[in-house]
């Protein structure tokens, strides 16, 4: 870059000339880095070009392939599966109802009967929904008692008008309901 400032001041010996120069060496001094980086692609493919023009080819040893001679006999042809076997009767089983099983009546692959106990389960839960439908029965029965005797009681004061009927009615129709829900908790 000098020598191109040098030959240039050398050429112009005027001010404008120096002052020209001075621009030139300025330009390419901050372009430097660009001339550089543009200078090295070239160079990069010209040494790629000239290792791939070498004509040495890399010989590979022979293979050796072992040959044998065909003969002809039986051979026995053995197969493997992955595979689940099905008994000739198989029985569905589906519980009736839910619960943890605590006990396995029957064994693994014996011969069971329609009606036979295959499995018991935890019979609390059970119990504790027996226990509160007794109290809801043991409750709608008290409901029942007291409704039938509201209505005892209010029959002949309200012949007499001593009560009001719309007292009558209201405990007729709460006797009914009380039946009707006594009924329905008896049949559980």
């Amino acid at each position: 870059m000098r020598t191109i400032s040098f030959i240039t001041h050398s050429r112009q010996s005027d001010s404008r000339g120096v002052a020209g120069a001075k621009r030139l060496e300025a330009r390419l001094g901050h372009n430097r880095n660009r001339v550089f980086l543009a200078c090295i692609p070239p160079i990069i493919s010209m040494l790629g070009i000239i290792g791939c023009t070498r004509s040495e080819a890399i010989k590979l040893p022979d293979t050796e392939a072992l040959v044998a001679n065909p003969t002809q006999r039986d051979v026995p042809v053995h197969d493997e599966w992955v595979a689940t076997t099905d008994g000739y009767v198989n029985a569905e089983i589906r519980p009736q109802v839910s619960g943890y099983i605590i006990k396995q009546d029957y064994k693994e692959g014996a011969v069971v009967s329609k009606g036979q106990v295959l499995f018991e389960i935890d019979p609390r839960p059970f119990q504790a929904d027996l226990d509160r439908a007794k109290a809801e029965l043991a409750q709608a029965e008290a409901q029942l008692g007291k409704s039938t005797i509201d209505v005892e009681r209010d029959t002949p004061l309200a012949e007499k008008k001593a009560v009001a009927k719309e007292k009558l009615d209201n405990e007729i129709q709460a006797k009914l309901a009380a039946e009707a829900t006594t009924a329905a908790l008896s049949c559980l």
